[in-house]
């Protein structure tokens, strides 16, 4: 857009102005850029945390029946720290490690319905990786129809 003010400066200006326009408007796309660039970054050294259980499912023959198994529980972190293990529901400590880098655990799972289990980096007391243990069964639980009968 181009406006004949009178002298040939105004015709300079428009055009400063403009490129400053362009030019506020490309550091803010930059910036945006830079931003998608660290949250992408910080996701993939998320990603680099191994948490997880096997089995990761517990089968029990009938709906409401507690399933039992042995469930190892095998962590992984790319740096060496102090590192805990919780029961998500009930807050449990299960175990912590100190000055490691992955460790495993192994412990008799019984329960009814899905438990989920937190590793927390001791130092913070942030959760860096969460897994969990589903429970299914092999029959749903049916109303029984009680006839009496006599003979």
């Amino acid at each position: 857009m181009f406006f004949k003010l009178g002298d040939g400066t105004a015709w300079l200006r428009l055009t400063w102005l403009g490129a400053l326009i362009c030019l506020v408007a490309a550091s803010k796309v930059i910036a945006q850029e830079n931003k998608q660039i660290q949250l992408s970054a910080k996701l993939t050294s998320a990603n680099d945390i191994l948490l997880s259980a096997k089995p990761a499912n517990c089968v029990a023959l009938h709906q409401g029946r507690t399933c039992y198994a042995t469930v190892a529980i095998q962590w992984q972190t790319p740096t060496i720290g102090n590192f805990c293990l919780y029961q998500k529901t009930t807050k449990t400590l299960m175990q912590c490690w100190k000055n490691s880098q992955g460790e495993q655990i192994q412990f008799e799972f019984e329960s009814d319905i899905k438990r989920e289990y937190q590793l927390v980096a001791e130092k913070t007391k942030s959760i860096i990786a969460e897994t969990a243990v589903n429970v299914s069964w092999v029959h749903k639980a049916t109303p029984r129809k009680r006839r009496w009968r006599l003979f």
